[in-house]
Formats: C-alpha cells, sequence, structure tokens
C-alpha cells in the first residue's frame, strides 16, 4: 500500500465512522419522527445491525488490499488509490458481489433503527443508490474488461448485493 492509499483509507474510515452518523444524528434531532416501538429490543437490533455492517466493511477492505492488491477508493474515472490487480471472489466476495456496500448500508440502516428515526433513514437510502450507480456504472464494466472470464463465471453465481449464505466457490 502507498502512502496515497493509506491517506485515502484513513479519510474514509472516519466518513464512515464520523461524519454519516453524526449526519443522521442531527436528522434525528432536526427531525424526531419515530417509526419502531420504543423498546431496548430495536435499540439491541440497531447496534446488532452496526456490528454486522462493522464487520462486513472492514473484511471486504481486508480482502481487496490481501487478494486483490488494491483498494477500494476508485470511483469510475477517479483513482483516489491503487485499482485492484486480482478479481476478489473470495471471503465476503463469495457470498456478494459488493459485500463492502452491502456492509455500509447495514451499518447505516443499524444506526436509523437504534435512533429509531425515520429522517436518519434518509442515509442508507441514499447509500443504497450511491451503491447501485457505483457497482453498475463503474464497477461491473471495469471488472468485466479486466477480468472477462473469471468476471462472467462469478457474476452467473454470485448475487450484486444481497449475500448468499453458502458462499459461491471458483473452480481451480
Amino acid at each position: 500500500m502507498t502512502k496515497k492509499d493509506i491517506f485515502f483509507y484513513i479519510l474514509g474510515t472516519f466518513a464512515f465512522v464520523f461524519c454519516g452518523p453524526f449526519v443522521m444524528f442531527v436528522l434525528a434531532l432536526t427531525f424526531p419522527i419515530s417509526f419502531l416501538p420504543s423498546h431496548d429490543l430495536v435499540k439491541f437490533t440497531g447496534i446488532a445491525a452496526i456490528a454486522f455492517g462493522v464487520v462486513f466493511v472492514f473484511w471486504s477492505n481486508y480482502a481487496l488490499v490481501r487478494f486483490g492488491k488494491g483498494g477500494a477508493g476508485v470511483l469510475g474515472p477517479i483513482k483516489l488509490m491503487t485499482e485492484t490487480k486480482h478479481l476478489v471472489t473470495t471471503g465476503p466476495y463469495a457470498m456478494c458481489r459488493n459485500p463492502m456496500h452491502f456492509g455500509l448500508v447495514i451499518y447505516f440502516l443499524g444506526i436509523g433503527i437504534a435512533l429509531n428515526n425515520l429522517a436518519s433513514l434518509i442515509i442508507p437510502i441514499l447509500m443504497c443508490i450511491f451503491a447501485y450507480v457505483m457497482a453498475v456504472v463503474f464497477d461491473e464494466p471495469r471488472l468485466k474488461k479486466d477480468f472477462p472470464q473469471e468476471y462472467n463465471e462469478w457474476a452467473s453465481n454470485v448475487p450484486r448485493f444481497f449475500p448468499r449464505l453458502v458462499p459461491y466457490k471458483t473452480r481451480s
């Protein structure tokens, strides 16, 4: 990893851990609209979703760096960090093709549930839109071009966003 890669991972982590939740908290204070019963089980469910999302995001990033030899900071033509050199089809990428986006949505959804605030759900909704656009417009065409055979087999066996319970195993 280069210094630039490390810088953008730190910046991305900051946005993930502080900026997104801060915006959600401000929305919750500004528009106090509950959408679930006020119960400890609701808060516990939100916290569990937050933890699950964090694990999925960090596991996905680890797999990209370790097996893909690159990072997640490539936004189509904007290359904030080293682009992956290998198609990653193991770990979380054997469960869904966009596990980092899935983890981020679950993380932000968990915060919205823990806050029990309808207005704060705008962030996970925007994250879903962002994830879809990134996957369909930028990521998939690049992966199809760079890893045509591997990508076609993987894409036909692994769902785009919602993880399969039994991980896909590549043919060796």
